[in-house]
C-alpha cells in the first residue's frame, strides 16, 4: 500500500487545478457571448447605400443577439481609412465589433500606386450579406442607342465622344466601364468620376452625360417614370427585378460582370465560437421575412455566401480585377 504526503496531494491537486485553469477561456470564452453591445462600422458617411442598409438591418440584427446594435460611421480614403483599422482589430478588445466591406471598391489596394500593404488575407470575413448588380442605363428615347449593342457600334464608331457618369474611381460602376475598354476593341469613352446616383441622373436628363452606370436597387423605381431605359444588367443572370432586360453577356457576347457587394468583418483571429455567433446572428436576421421585406422594397438582394465559397468567390473577383487593371487605363 502507497502513502501520498500531504505535499504530494498537493501538487498534484494544483497540477490538475492548473489543467482545468487553462482549459477554462477555450471552453467558456463564449459561454456568456455577447455581454456588451455590438458596434456594426459602416465605412462610409450617413446617408449612403451601405448606410441606409446598415440601419435597417442592426435592429434586426439586435433581436438575434440579444444586445443593442450600434453603428459606427468611419469615412474617408474610399473606405480604406475604415477597412485598415478592421485588418487590425484586436480579436480580444475588438471581439464585439463587426463592419462591412463593400466589394469590389475594397479591390482597389491591387492598385500599386495605393501602395496598400493589406490584401484579401488581412481580414476575418464572416458573411456576404447583399449583392446588387450593375446596370448601364441611357436616356428613353435618346435615338442614337437603346439597345446594347446599338451602343457599342455608336461608341467604338465615336471614340471618346460618349460620357458615361460613374461612381469613385475604382467603384463597381468604373470596373464594368473600364472592363468594357479592356475586351471590347475600339470601345472608348469619357467617364465623369465621383457622382452619387441622384447626381448621375441629373447629368443623364440634363444631358451632361450620355449614359449612366449605377445599381440595380436604386434604378429600378426611375424607370417606372418612363425616362429611363437600361440597356444591360451586369450579371450573371437576369435580374428579378429587371426580367426583360438582358444581361451584358447576352446582348453583347462579352462576359462583363461586375456589382457591389457587401460582406461582413470581424477581427482577424476572433475566438471561432464567437466566430459561429456573429455569423448564426446574421444569417437569423437575413432570414427574418419582416427584413427581406424590407430589402426587397430596395430591390437589394440577400446574399449569405460564407467559408470557403465566400473565399473562393473574393479570389475569383481579385483575379478579374488584376485582369482590367483599371488604374492602367485613360480616365
Amino acid at each position: 500500500m502507497k502513502c501520498f504526503s500531504f505535499r504530494t496531494v498537493t501538487i498534484a491537486f494544483a497540477i490538475a487545478f492548473g489543467a482545468l485553469v487553462s482549459l477554462t477561456p477555450t471552453i467558456s470564452s463564449a459561454a456568456n457571448y455577447p455581454s456588451k453591445p455590438i458596434k456594426l462600422v459602416v465605412p462610409w458617411k450617413v446617408g449612403g447605400g451601405t448606410d441606409r442598409s446598415a440601419r435597417i438591418f442592426a435592429p434586426f440584427l439586435s433581436k438575434a443577439l440579444g444586445v443593442p446594435v450600434n453603428i459606427i460611421n468611419i469615412s474617408g480614403g474610399g473606405g480604406w481609412v475604415a477597412w485598415a483599422q478592421m485588418a487590425n482589430w484586436d480579436p480580444k478588445k475588438e471581439d464585439h465589433t463587426i463592419g462591412f466591406i463593400n466589394f469590389p471598391h475594397m479591390l482597389s489596394y491591387l492598385n500599386p500606386k495605393m501602395k496598400n500593404k493589406n490584401n484579401l488575407k488581412s481580414f476575418n470575413f464572416l458573411t456576404g450579406h447583399s449583392i446588387d448588380p450593375c446596370i448601364w442605363a441611357v436616356r428613353e428615347g435618346d435615338k442614337r442607342f437603346q439597345t446594347l449593342p446599338e451602343f457599342i457600334k455608336y461608341v467604338v464608331d465615336h471614340p471618346n465622344e460618349i460620357k458615361i457618369s460613374v461612381g469613385g474611381f475604382g467603384s463597381d460602376d468604373h470596373q464594368a466601364v473600364a472592363f468594357a475598354e479592356k475586351f471590347i476593341p475600339g470601345f472608348k469613352v469619357k467617364k465623369i468620376f465621383g457622382n452619387n446616383d441622384a447626381k448621375k441622373l441629373q447629368e443623364l436628363y440634363g444631358e451632361t452625360a450620355d449614359a449612366v452606370g449605377g445599381n440595380v436597387s436604386y434604378f429600378v423605381p426611375h424607370m417606372l417614370e418612363g425616362k429611363l431605359r437600361t440597356l444591360a444588367v451586369l450579371g450573371k443572370e437576369r435580374s428579378d427585378y429587371l426580367p426583360n432586360t438582358p444581361t451584358f453577356a447576352e446582348a453583347s457576347g462579352v462576359g462583363n460582370f461586375n456589382f457591389a457587394s457587401r460582406v461582413l468583418v470581424a477581427a482577424p483571429g476572433l475566438d471561432p465560437e464567437k466566430q459561429k455567433i456573429l455569423t448564426a446572428a446574421i444569417h437569423k436576421a437575413i432570414d427574418t421575412p419582416e427584413y427581406a421585406m424590407r430589402e426587397l422594397k430596395n430591390h437589394n438582394t440577400l446574399w449569405k455566401l460564407n467559408g470557403a465559397k465566400l473565399d473562393g468567390f473574393l479570389e475569383g473577383l481579385a483575379g478579374s480585377v488584376k485582369k482590367v487593371k483599371f488604374w492602367d487605363l485613360p480616365k
